[in-house]
């Protein structure tokens, strides 16, 4: 069932169950008159990445190794504990759930009960999550596979590789060795090419079909994007250096566009239009920039200092969404600041719309919740 037909049900029962359980020492959810909070589910123990919602179901993994399937009521499904710490985001494809842990491993699961499938140990650190992709090279795999799927997981390591394996069988498409430092944040996919950033703090573009280089950019010497998320919006490369300076990048060829004079530390978000840019910046200041140009066509002085938490602002019904610490913000079209609300006393993780009205967030620690907006 869709959650837009049971939204009204569920919100009527949390609002019964929260009232029932005042005494509970957890920490409240402050709402503004516009909010309904519809689900808060609390984990066991603290969440080791992101939960992900997929398909009305909602997947978190926690520190102690438990990977947890709850139905969108917040019944458990399944449970399955794992023998070490997990560390990527969970990524699902072919109704196989994917991973890694802590021993640079691997996992794969069934997506109906979270039975074991196999796993497989890479010879180096994991240090980014898993990335989807759907696979279009040629290469054939050593041992054949059973299934049509050509669904694959490309991940980047602390020795600046980055490996592209198929998710069904664990074995190896292409790796690409090109970089020469350490691969933190995570790579992203635009069609056929793969963005990524390295400690050697280059930019580098290469082709999903083989892993091979199509280009790789930085300012100067001294420039260093390896601290940046990345953004594309289909033919501009959106990143920021160790300088917090903001640059373009053409996706093609990989030719400098502009550089932007906001000073911008966190991952940044693309309006609907593709022609706005939306930035958390230093010293407290929210930014619109034009896409185009790179210049600054609104900044907005805030109360307080932003934090990162590599969450990026979007648009929502003429409003742009954004969060900080522990909070969700809204700006309308007059650049006022709205909280949309706030829980706890740790970071959000995550915030992503799920549907027309319904929203999917999650903090640091252990409560996955979702909400309204009326």
């Amino acid at each position: 069932m869709k959650i837009r037909h049971i939204i009204f049900f569920l919100v009527l029962f949390f609002t019964v169950l929260f009232s029932q359980n005042k005494s509970t020492t957890s920490p409240s959810i402050t709402n503004t008159p516009q909010i309904d909070t519809v689900l808060k589910i609390q984990i066991k123990a603290q969440l080791a990445s992101p939960p992900l919602f997929y398909q009305d179901k909602i997947y978190a993994s926690d520190q102690t190794g438990v990977i947890t399937c709850f139905d969108i009521s917040g019944k458990k499904i399944w449970s399955r504990s794992t023998s070490n710490k997990l560390q990527s985001k969970l990524v699902i494809a072919d109704n196989l759930l994917c991973t890694s842990n802590s021993k640079n491993e691997i996992l794969t699961f069934s997506l109906e009960k979270g039975t074991p499938i196999q796993s497989f140990g890479i010879g180096d650190s994991v240090t980014t999550n898993l990335i989807l992709l759907q696979y279009a090279g040629r290469k054939e795999l050593m041992i054949p596979k059973t299934t049509e799927s050509r669904s694959a997981i490309i991940f980047g390591t602390n020795n600046g590789k980055i490996y592209c394996y198929d998710l069904e069988t664990l074995q190896e498409y292409w790796h690409n060795n090109d970089a020469a430092g350490m691969i933190k944040t995570d790579p992203i996919v635009v069609a056929n090419k793969l963005l990524f950033t390295s400690k050697d703090g280059f930019l580098y573009c290469i082709d999903t079909r083989d892993g091979l280089l199509n280009w790789r950019w930085k300012e100067k010497a001294e420039t260093d994007f390896s601290n940046s998320q990345i953004m594309c919006d289909g033919e501009k490369v959106y990143v920021y250096d160790n300088e917090y300076s903001l640059f373009s990048i053409d996706l093609l060829l990989g030719n400098f566009t502009w550089k932007s004079a906001a000073k911008i530390f966190d991952a940044i978000g693309i309006s609907t239009d593709k022609k706005k840019l939306y930035a958390k910046g230093l010293y407290s200041k929210f930014f619109i920039l034009s896409a185009l140009s790179g210049k600054v066509l609104k900044g907005i002085k805030r109360n307080d200092l932003f934090e990162s938490d590599n969450v990026s602002p979007f648009e929502y019904k003429k409003k742009i969404l954004f969060t900080n610490w522990n909070s969700i913000f809204s700006l309308n079209e007059k650049f006022n600041e709205e909280n949309v609300f706030s829980y706890g006393n740790s970071s959000l993780s995550s915030l992503q719309q799920i549907d027309k009205n319904i929203f999917f967030t999650s903090n640091t620690t252990d409560t996955i919740i979702i909400f309204s907006i009326r």
